[in-house]
C-alpha cells in the first residue's frame, strides 16, 4: 500500500537536464580558453579583430564567469530535481544577456567580427533562456 507519490519523470526531463549540463560545461571550457589561451585563439584573426578582443574590459570576463558557473550549478541542481536551479538559470540568462549585448552591440563586435559572429551569441542566449524556461516548466509540472 505504500505508493510513491512522486511523479514519474519523462525521459525528456533527463535528456534536457543532461544537455544543459554538457552545454554549460562546454561554456566553462570556452571561458578557460578565453582567460588562459586567448593569444593562441586569436592568432589567426585580423589585426583589428585582435585589438577588439584584447580591448574587452575585465568586467565582461567576470560576467562570463558568473554565467557559466551559475549555468553549471543550475544544471546539476536540475539533475538533482532541486528548484534552486531556477534562480541560478535566471542569473545565468541575465548575465548572458549583459555579456552578449555589450560585446556584440555596444562594443561593436558585429562590426569588427562580421555579421556571422552574431550567430553563436544568439544560440547561447536562446539556450540560456531555454534552460530557464524548462526549469520553470519542470517546477510547474511537479518534477522539481
Amino acid at each position: 500500500m505504500d505508493e510513491d507519490l512522486t511523479p514519474c519523470l519523462p525521459k525528456k526531463f533527463w535528456v534536457v537536464a543532461c544537455l544543459a549540463l554538457i552545454w554549460n560545461l562546454m561554456g566553462c571550457v570556452i571561458f578557460y580558453g578565453e582567460m588562459f589561451q586567448q593569444e593562441a585563439l586569436i592568432s589567426e584573426f585580423e589585426p583589428s579583430q585582435q585589438a577588439w578582443v584584447r580591448g574587452t574590459p575585465g568586467w565582461i570576463y567576470v560576467i562570463f564567469c558568473i554565467s557559466v558557473m551559475t549555468g553549471v550549478v543550475g544544471s546539476v541542481l536540475l539533475l538533482l530535481k532541486n528548484k534552486v536551479c531556477i534562480p541560478l538559470f535566471g542569473i545565468s540568462f541575465i548575465t548572458v544577456l549583459v555579456q552578449m549585448t555589450f560585446t556584440m552591440l555596444i562594443a561593436g563586435g558585429i562590426e569588427v567580427m562580421g555579421p556571422s559572429a552574431a550567430i553563436m551569441p544568439c544560440v547561447v542566449t536562446l539556450l540560456a533562456a531555454g534552460w530557464l524556461g524548462f526549469s520553470v516548466q519542470s517546477l510547474r509540472k511537479g518534477w522539481l
